[in-house]
Formats: structure tokens, sequence, C-alpha cells
């Protein structure tokens, strides 16, 4: 609403209830490391950005000032320097409510890089051999509908959805939840399951997590004889291990022989058995149109589609997406 009003861009992560409108940038994490991203000279944050290194450092720059709304909770502190505080109450009074927007160019500018920097990176995954974790995220973001309920893992998932949120229109009023922190891990297969559960007027409830995060909460799938059972589709990207570290410093080539135990941490687990020991129905797709088919088709009550990626090359695609801006 802000946004909209002053006419500025607006990074939301997927999260953050607002990745609505015409004013949202779908790749500004890859645009701030850009010569746009080094013009910015003002950000207002509401809440608590989580996800992104290039965030991270837009906040942490000398030459930027920052207005900030404290996030709501017990931890209100936040890990990078304010220059002003906002009342949640009155922001457009306070950043000047009833002067002029500011002019069109900027917006423009960032639209225009937005649009062509999604057009390469969509005939970027669109030429990869097999499945994308980036695909995946963009199928199941796609399949959300209007009153829909999405829970996402940590790690990769979250960020993977980030860069492809399908375009939503304002007041459709989707619902977009993630545990986050360093427990982020914790009981997503539970959290989606009370999710669904709580929002029984859901259209429809998804989850999208990892394999490495539906394995930790696999459990969640025992639901007692007498406990009611959701309408949940849990679509699970397996690429046997985590690949978030990949893209980090630990995934560089001069740790190659110790990187597979200690970061990417294969588990080899059949995860249609493990499945059918719980008596909940799974799909196994290995293309984005399997992918898609599936999503389109649901049996409803709790079901399991896993869909098969490749992790080997995940730290080339992660550099050759970041190459495009």
């Amino acid at each position: 609403m802000l946004a909209q009003a002053r006419g500025w861009p607006l990074f939301a992560e997927p999260t953050a209830g607002c990745r609505t409108g015409d004013h949202v940038i779908r790749t500004y994490r890859l645009l701030l490391d850009t010569d746009l991203g080094s013009r910015i000279q003002r950000v207002v944050v509401a809440g608590h950005p989580t996800l992104s290194r290039p965030v991270s450092r837009l906040l942490a720059r000398d030459d930027v000032e920052v207005w900030s709304a404290p996030p709501r909770g017990v931890w209100p502190d936040r890990p990078f320097p304010v220059d002003h505080e906002l009342d949640l109450s009155g922001p457009l009074r306070e950043l000047g409510e009833g002067q002029p927007r500011d002019p069109g160019d900027w917006l423009d500018e960032w639209r225009a890089a937005d649009a062509e920097l999604s057009r390469r990176l969509d005939a970027l995954l669109a030429e990869e051999p097999g499945l994308t974790p980036h695909e995946v995220a963009g199928a199941v973001s796609r399949a959300v509908p209007p009153e829909g309920l999405l829970v996402v893992g940590a790690s990769s998932p979250i960020r993977d959805l980030d860069l492809m949120v399908a375009p939503y229109r304002v007041g459709d009023r989707r619902k977009v939840i993630a545990n986050r922190g360093l427990s982020g891990i914790d009981g997503v297969v539970s959290t989606a399951i009370g999710a669904a559960l709580g929002r029984p007027r859901s259209s429809r409830a998804l989850a999208l997590l990892g394999d490495v995060t539906f394995l930790h909460d696999s459990n969640g799938l025992i639901l007692g004889p007498d406990e009611p059972t959701p309408d949940l589709t849990l679509v699970v990207t397996n690429d046997d291990g985590g690949s978030i570290f990949a893209m980090l410093e630990q995934g560089a080539p001069a740790y190659a022989d110790r990187y597979e135990r200690l970061f990417g941490t294969p588990h080899r687990v059949d995860l249609a058995s493990l499945c059918a020991a719980t008596r909940t129905p799974h799909w196994r797709v290995d293309s984005l149109l399997e992918l898609e088919h599936a999503l389109a088709n649901a049996n409803g009550g709790l079901e399991v589609i896993e869909a098969v990626v490749d992790r080997s090359r995940r730290r080339d695609l992660d550099a050759r997406i970041r190459s495009l801006a």
C-alpha cells in the first residue's frame, strides 16, 4: 500500500503478505548487485528480512538511509543500522503523506529491468536438462489459488520460491507462511498439517519443502485414527541431500573432497516406501509437465508429490543465474 501510494518498487519476500500488485520486483535480489541497485538512497523496511545477502548488504551500506518499522514479537532488535523508526499506525504520514509521488521514471526502470531479467531467467531454466528446483517452486506458486494456503520449508525452497513467485493480484488473499530462524527445519510437516487444519476455509492447502526438511519431520505423517486429516498436498523437492551449502562458501571446489559427507549429506531414502508405511498417497515426478499434472489432479486428503531434481549442478546453476544480472 505504501509502495503503491508513493510510486516505489517493492521488494517483498514470499511470506511478506504483500507479494502482490504491479510494484513488486520479482528479481530484486539479483538486481540489487547491479548499477540500478547501487543508486538506491533510501530503504523503508517493514518486518525482518531474512532471505538474501544482497538485501543484507543493501541495509548495511553507509550511503543508504534506512527507515524501519520494528518487527512484531519478542525480539524487536534488527541486525542492521536504522536511521529512522517508523510508527506502524501511520507510515504514510511520517514519510510525507500528501507530498507528490516520486517520479515514475525510477519505478519504470526497475520494472523494465525486472521484466528483462525475468525473461532471461525463465529462458535459462527452460533450457536446463531435467527438472530444476526453481521450476518446482514456480509450479507450486502457480498452483496456489485465491484464498489458498502455502507453507514453505527453510533453506533452498523458500529462496527458490523468492525468485519464482507467480504474479498475484491484490485482494486474492493467499496466505504464505514459513518457519524461519536457526530451527526453521524443525517440524515443517506438522506445521503444514496444523496450518491446513487451522485454516479450513482455504480454497487449497499446499506445502513446498526439501527432502531433508521432509525427513526431519516425516513422523508428522502419522495421524491417529481419531484425528482429523487435512486436505494438503506436500511437494517435496528431492535432491538427495542439502543443496543450499553448494551455493555458499562450503561448496567451493577446494572443499569437494569433504563436502558431500559434511554438507551434502546424501540419505538415499526411498520416499515412496516411507509414505507407504503411513498409507500416505505418493506421486514421483521428474519433469515439469508431470509435476503440473500432479498438482492439477489432487486426490484430496494428505498426499505427497516427490519432485526429483539433480543436486550436482546446483552451484553452477546458481552462478549462471546470478550472472544474468
